[in-house]
């Protein structure tokens, strides 16, 4: 059995537990059950298919939350259209990438040109949410908002998932000066009971959009889970 997620943030030198809830978009990569995916690497995460829960979403000990999303996108994609299989560390952060709500601007102008997952009754008093990007092209520009921060980034495409294990790379940054590569975005110190997050592609025929999403509560005030720290280092995850 799964104990909870424990979570280490070297910034505050201190070792605390959090609940988190995980959702990704699939189309050839199921990540659902006992897979392991995130940079909060938990099971029970819900998955669009096959049943499409958007009501009273799991969280990752598999129990169920308030949470509701909706999500809007031109249409779906996938960096390639095949299942690009368990990572060689086991995990499924390679199905977490793969499939994305697809949308971006074009000279035809398409009806909808970004992706958005809105999130209603979110159970956390405190939490940050981690939202991941994908595309099948790389260097596409675009930008990922909660309607308050923004940050920038430069798609990474199929070399995201052409290893023995997905490539996770995280932006820090607030300027459109700076497109860093990237594919997951951390938005920190969130509250309130709703949040919308939007991706937005810069140039025309260039598209992408959200791959999937993680609300982690933030047990203890003062403590920052993740944002701004990057990735590396940044997590424990204990097994009975």
């Amino acid at each position: 059995m799964m104990k909870p997620l424990v979570l280490v943030s070297l910034a505050a030198a201190a070792t605390v537990s959090a609940s988190s809830i995980s959702w990704n978009y699939d189309r050839f990569g199921t990540v659902n059950g006992s897979a392991v995916a995130g940079v909060v690497p938990v099971a029970n995460w819900n998955n669009s298919w096959p049943d499409n829960p958007t009501t009273d979403l799991i969280d990752d000990s598999g129990a169920t939350t308030t949470l509701d999303i909706t999500y809007n996108s031109f249409n779906t994609w996938s960096i390639q259209g095949s299942d690009p299989g368990l990572d060689g560390d086991s995990t499924s952060n390679k199905r977490l990438l793969n499939g994305y709500l697809n949308a971006g601007n074009a000279e035809w102008g398409p009806s909808i040109t970004s992706s958005s997952v809105s999130l209603t009754e979110i159970p956390y008093e405190n939490y940050n949410v981690i939202v991941y990007f994908s595309s099948d092209g790389d260097g596409r520009e675009g930008e990922v908002t909660n309607g308050i921060s923004t940050y920038y980034f430069s798609t990474l495409g199929a070399a995201s998932i052409a290893g023995s294990n997905a490539t996770l790379t995280q932006t820090t940054s607030t300027s459109n000066s700076d497109y860093a590569g990237a594919n997951f975005a951390v938005f920190s110190g969130l509250s309130g009971a709703s949040q919308t997050i939007t991706v937005q592609m810069r140039d025309n025929d260039e598209w992408g959009g959200i791959a999937g999403f993680q609300v982690v509560a933030v047990p203890e005030p003062g403590v920052t889970l993740l944002g701004g720290l990057g990735l590396a280092g940044l997590l424990r995850r204990r097994r009975a």
